[in-house]
């Protein structure tokens, strides 16, 4: 050691004790390695995330509508051991993204499982079984007993579940028709269950004016103020007395009055002032309707300012289609305007204060696609008349059918004929049989029995007629060895008043067509005895003019509940994003050569 100095470190020394730390940890990892010549990197293990992690994973996945990723995640889980707790828990997610899938079967048999274990389930877990249950119910269309599974389990549900049940509630009763409604209200009586049946009943009323709806709303409230839908009114309900409140005071109804389309302009009118004198005669109060002739005012601006100077809040018209496109065009218009047709929907941006309202054959055609799917029909045949008409009908049923999962075998466009036997021979490829058997008799060389056969492909039969066509489409399809098809067909072709004597060949045949017609009306049977010739062709356009009285004040309404529906003469109305009101009309079969409604029997 030299004088002065410090101990001396040894250099080596200090670097083995580096290098021992570095290696110390692959030493305890890998014992059988000491004495490995080259040190391995060291690297950092994430622990797995536990199963009770996955599912956690699983629900979010699930409630951000990563379904993908849930899907994954329950395959892997469904291999790995699961104890109790997590089995019921998987189970439960499952059903979730089954529900969430449309699969029905899938689901059914979670919920069964769940079902045979629901004792070892907590309260959380129970409530979502019910309401699982629900969701399974309404995915096969069975809102009946979605409605009351929903009631059954409402007192048990958390402030979480239980507004999203209440409204989930309202919706399946409205899925409901009136006359099911009232049957099944006779069923449970005096019952929290037979109460809300009542309430659904009175808002699926399609007479009720705005003031009688919430007269008997009211009514229904005072008579049960327990019940959970008085204390919470369900759907739009709780906007009535606002709108009776704030309803327009003046109104303009621009109509052609003269003109080629005199005769449905003047329907129209009178449809919209017979609502108007009933409601006038009840002793609610009306808007004072200024009515202005379409073919004499001049141009639509014209319209406008003497709607204005007349203090109309509302302008309702114009009917013709041209000017109806013509007003999408524009960014604004003087006032609030009731449509009483529609522009092309192709146009992007349409005026903010446009709302649209006729009677299109489109939204017949996608609710007969509707219909038929739920009936459990895959495979159509379609029969459509040329031209413009037919082809708007046809676009509409196929895209609607096709999105379902539906196919076409065959579509034909027919011409005005005398004789409709070629054109669905060959739809129904019976020529072709025919065309078979005489090659086959041709290479036997002898005679053979044979019985024509139609092709076997097809399940229904989707018809587009006016009455005349109809009524000789039908039998000509039994003839050509179809009438085991099921045919559905829009209203065109019901004249729109009973004529058994002419209809008995359309028996059979399923329409949708509009309440005016199929129910009993005070209004419609008032409004048919004080014309001459009753209401005849135009019987539709009189219920489009009651339906526009009716909605002057429920436009606001249908906007700010974008679910809600009004239940009028011409169907259940509802608004699209575009301000389109949508009608869904009442089903019904010809029995006896009459129509006769469709209702599922309790």
């Amino acid at each position: 050691m030299l004088a002065g100095s410090g101990p001396v470190r040894n250099p080596w020394s200090t670097a083995r004790r580096l290098l021992l730390l570095a290696v110390l940890p692959t030493i305890v990892l890998l014992p059988g390695c000491a004495t490995s010549p080259s040190v391995a990197p060291t690297t950092s293990v994430e622990a797995e995330p536990s199963v009770d992690q996955q599912l956690d994973a699983v629900a979010q996945a699930l409630s951000s509508g990563e379904f993908g990723n849930a899907a994954v995640q329950l395959q892997l889980l469904q291999s790995s051991e699961l104890n109790s707790a997590q089995r019921l828990r998987w189970h439960l997610l499952s059903a979730d993204y089954a529900l969430h899938r449309s699969d029905a079967d899938a689901a059914a048999e979670h919920l069964n499982y769940l079902r045979h274990h629901s004792i070892r389930l907590n309260d959380d877990q129970q409530q979502r079984l019910g309401l699982f249950k629900a969701r399974w119910h309404e995915l096969q269309g069975k809102f009946f007993e979605a409605a009351r599974e929903r009631d059954f389990i409402s007192e048990t549900l958390s402030e979480s579940y239980w507004q999203q049940n209440h409204d989930a509630l309202w919706q399946s009763l409205l899925q409901l028709s009136e006359l099911e409604l009232l049957s099944w209200a006779e069923r449970y009586p005096d019952s929290r269950f037979g109460q809300w049946l009542q309430l659904a009943a009175i808002s699926k009323n399609s007479q009720l004016t705005l003031d009688e709806h919430l007269q008997h709303v009211e009514q229904w409230r005072q008579q049960y103020p327990m019940h959970p839908a008085a204390v919470t009114l369900p759907g739009s309900l709780a906007l009535l007395a606002d709108l009776a409140a704030n309803r327009p005071q003046q109104v303009s109804l621009l109509l052609p009055l003269s003109g080629p389309l005199s005769k449905s302009g003047k329907a129209v009118r009178d449809g919209f002032m017979a609502a108007y004198y009933d409601s006038l005669s009840k002793g609610f109060a009306t808007p004072y309707v200024q009515v202005l002739d379409s073919q004499t005012v001049g141009d639509i601006d014209t319209a406008y300012q003497r709607a204005l100077m007349n203090g109309s809040q509302l302008m309702v018209g114009p009917f013709n289609k041209l000017n109806v496109q013509a007003l999408q065009q524009r960014q604004q218009l003087p006032l609030p305007t009731l449509a009483l047709n529609y522009g092309d929907r192709d146009q992007e941006v349409i005026a903010k204060n446009l709302y649209q309202f006729g009677l299109a054959p489109e939204d017949e055609a996608r609710q007969i696609a509707a219909q038929a799917w739920q009936d459990g029909h895959r495979r159509a045949l379609v029969l459509t008349p040329q031209g413009d008409w037919g082809e708007r009908i046809y676009q509409a049923f196929e895209a609607e059918w096709k999105a379902l999962g539906g196919s076409i075998g065959e579509h034909r466009a027919y011409p005005r004929l005398q004789d409709y036997n070629p054109e669905i021979r060959a739809l129904l490829n019976v020529d072709d049989s025919q065309a078979r058997f005489k090659t086959i008799r041709r290479l036997l060389r002898r005679p053979a029995e044979f019985e024509p056969r139609r092709r076997d492909d097809v399940d229904w039969v989707f018809m587009v007629a006016l009455p005349q066509q109809a009524r000789q489409i039908k039998p000509t399809l039994a003839f050509n060895f179809a009438a085991d098809l099921p045919v559905y067909a829009t209203s065109h072709l019901y004249s729109g008043h009973p004529q058994p004597s002419k209809d008995r060949d359309l028996n059979g045949i399923q329409f949708c067509d509009i309440p005016w017609l199929l129910e009993d009306s005070a209004l419609h049977d008032e409004v048919e005895t004080s014309l001459p010739d009753g209401q005849g062709a135009y019987a539709r356009l009189y219920a489009m003019g009651v339906d526009a009285f009716r909605l002057v004040p429920r436009l606001t309404q249908l906007e700010a509940f974008p679910n809600s529906q009004l239940f009028a003469s011409t169907g259940a109305l509802n608004l699209d994003a575009q301000r389109r009101i949508h009608r869904q009309t009442r089903c019904t079969r010809f029995r006896s050569g009459r129509p006769e409604q469709l209702a599922v029997t309790p």
